[in-house]
C-alpha cells in the first residue's frame, strides 16, 4: 500500500474517533473503547506510511 493511502485511512480512523467522542453519550462502539483503538490504529498507519515512503522512493529512482 502506498503512503498516501495509509495516511488517508489513518485520517478516516481519527475522524471516526472524534465523531464518536463528540456525542454526550456516545455510541456502543465508543463505550467499548473504540476511540482509543481507532487512535492507535491511526498512529500505527502513520508510522507504516513513514516506513514505506523511503522504500518506495528508492525503488522508483532505480527504475
Amino acid at each position: 500500500m502506498d503512503p498516501q493511502t495509509l495516511r488517508t485511512v489513518a485520517n478516516l480512523a481519527r475522524q471516526r474517533a472524534q465523531r464518536g467522542a463528540s456525542g454526550t453519550q456516545g455510541d456502543g462502539l465508543m463505550r467499548l473503547g473504540a476511540r482509543r483503538a481507532l487512535e492507535q490504529l491511526a498512529a500505527d498507519l502513520d508510522a507504516s506510511a513513514d516506513a514505506v515512503a523511503p522504500r518506495n522512493s528508492g525503488r522508483h529512482s532505480n527504475s
